[in-house]
């Protein structure tokens, strides 16, 4: 009896288990444009749905470094040239760093490539060929830049999730998600803002996600609505306003205690660190050893994979490598996927690939000096790592800025290095107990909360999964209202009337009866008498 009932309950718990996930489903990913970096917080995600019984597919220009059996990795043959011969261009990063001008045009660029690469998808026969013969209940999109996703969401019948690998960028605000406008306290991504921001700057801050607003739906998205409807022979499709407008969820790769503190709306869901790692996996014998010989630590230089050290001015690479030899006793690992030209200490090994978050998880490493690159800054973070950070471009500046606020962190500019600033900042992070006691108490704070990013990203997709119709219920009513409205203007415009006519009527009034009394009193006396004679 006590047997039976105990199965009856195991069953009962097994299949009341099936409420909280749901069957295996066809699941797209979607990163038409971005650089590998932008895989780094997908591929978590990608991974452990794989796992858990759902068909993933991975759309994308760049083949995996590590594919599995698991995930069907898709790369269209155009869009794989395309994008090749996009990363094989000359892109310094570093010349348009010297001029805050050109690092916002690079920005702009970005909506022209999005539509480039739609174009290279739907002018394949490979891609056509797959498009009509696979099917999909879910697109989740890399955010940056990649809508023509919409279209093959619309085609698919499929529902959508945004995901924003880097930080929130500047046309969310304004892509009909709900979320709030809070560009009075909180800067713009895209810029070198800091929180105490003057009238000026929250002037720019207050109108630049109108400004996209403007060009994604004047210009980008009949762009894209002209390439979707040709390339599936369609003579109409919904406006990707509209698409956009029926997006599931958002997912960020954000979180308040490495960012700021954001009003999202239930749709909106904050998964920031969730390439987690834990404690760092066993280095190899050679650089565990190359490691362990320095007597003060060991510090590790990464630029990141567009940030390319070789492009950097002479005078500041040999400043930079100057440094290094001011340390003897400090062992540094450095990735560069270009040789280093420059002579440098024994105390130095690089190499163009490394196990970035392994390294930093040694218990021996004192700091990173880093390009502030997102992904860099939460490996950095959750293996309790102060960082010194040389923005170049895109969001960088953003995140640099944040950093410094938080105390964990200090910034320096790579385009007028001096070499006594480097070893000033080394000095500083190595003997000052602050650097290190901030980013632990920032590294708590990222991870102690109910459940870990990965986690959360996983259920809510199943959530969607589970309740396909629950998207109208999450989204905020204020997505479908027009800019203005959102923003109270049409209110405070009518209030301000109001008030000014409460004011100025009663003026007015009061004006016009004291004129008519002065002319009373003081008219009839001034009033010349007649001059006239009678003949």
């Amino acid at each position: 009896m006590r047997l039976t009932t105990s199965i009856l309950l195991t069953l009962l718990v097994l299949s009341s288990l099936k409420i909280y996930r749901s069957d295996g489903a066809n699941i797209l990913f979607y990163m038409g444009l971005g650089s590998f970096s932008h895989r780094v917080p997908l591929q978590p995600l990608i991974d452990t749905l794989a796992e858990t019984g759902h068909n993933v597919t991975f759309l994308s220009a760049q083949p995996s470094k590590s594919p599995t059996t698991k995930v069907v990795e898709f790369n269209p043959p155009k869009l794989t040239n395309f994008i090749a011969q996009f990363q094989l261009m000359e892109f310094d990063v570093y010349k348009y760093r010297k001029n805050s001008q050109q690092i916002q045009e690079v920005w702009l660029k970005l909506p022209i490539l999005g539509v480039e690469t739609c174009e290279q998808l739907y002018t394949d026969p490979t891609f056509m060929t797959w498009m009509n013969t696979s099917t999909f209940d879910l697109v989740i999109m890399d955010s940056m830049m990649n809508e023509c996703a919409y279209g093959l969401a619309y085609h698919f019948k499929a529902k959508m999730i945004s995901f924003s690998t880097a930080v929130q960028y500047s046309w969310i605000a304004e892509s009909h998600f709900g979320v709030p406008d809070e560009t009075s306290s909180i800067p713009d991504g895209m810029t070198h803002m800091s929180t105490n921001m003057n009238f000026l700057e929250r002037t720019v801050t207050a109108l630049t996600p109108l400004m996209w607003k403007a060009f994604r739906e004047l210009w980008y998205f009949p762009k894209l609505e002209e390439i979707t409807r040709t390339g599936l022979g369609l003579q109409e499709v919904p406006r990707f306003v509209d698409l956009e407008a029926n997006t599931s969820l958002v997912f960020v790769n954000s979180h308040w205690a490495t960012e700021y503190p954001r009003s999202y709306p239930p749709n909106v869901v904050p998964v920031g660190g969730i390439a987690w790692h834990g404690k760092g996996k066993p280095l190899p014998k050679k650089l565990e050893d190359f490691i362990n010989k320095g007597k003060d630590g060991a510090i590790f230089v990464s630029f990141g994979s567009v940030g390319e050290f070789t492009k950097f001015d002479p005078e500041i690479r040999q400043a930079f490598v100057n440094t290094l030899f001011r340390f003897p006793n400090i062992q540094f690992i450095w990735k560069s996927t270009f040789p280093v030209i420059e002579k440098l200490p024994e105390n130095v090994l690089v190499d163009k690939w490394l196990p970035q978050k392994d390294i930093l998880a040694h218990p021996k490493m004192k700091t990173f000096i880093t390009h502030g690159g997102l992904g860099s800054v939460y490996e950095s973070i959750l293996s309790k790592v102060p960082m010194i950070c040389f923005p170049i471009f895109a969001e960088q500046e953003y995140n640099a800025n944040s950093m410094v606020e938080k105390g964990y962190a200090i910034k320096l500019e790579i385009i007028t290095l001096k070499e006594n600033e480097l070893i000033d900042a080394i000095t500083q992070i190595l003997t000052n107990d602050s650097y290190k006691t901030n980013v632990k108490r920032i590294s708590t704070l990222l991870t102690d909360r109910p459940m870990n990013p990965l986690d959360t990203a996983v259920w809510w997709v199943e959530f969607l999964l589970r309740n396909p119709d629950s998207t109208e219920l999450l989204r905020p009513l204020s997505a479908r209202q027009s800019w203005w409205v959102r923003r109270q203007l049409d209110v405070w415009a009518f209030v301000f009337i109001v008030a000014t006519l409460i004011v100025s009527i009663p003026l007015l009034i009061l004006y016009l009866v004291i004129n008519v009394i002065l002319r009373k009193v003081f008219g009839s006396r001034s009033k010349p008498k007649s001059k006239l004679k009678l003949k």
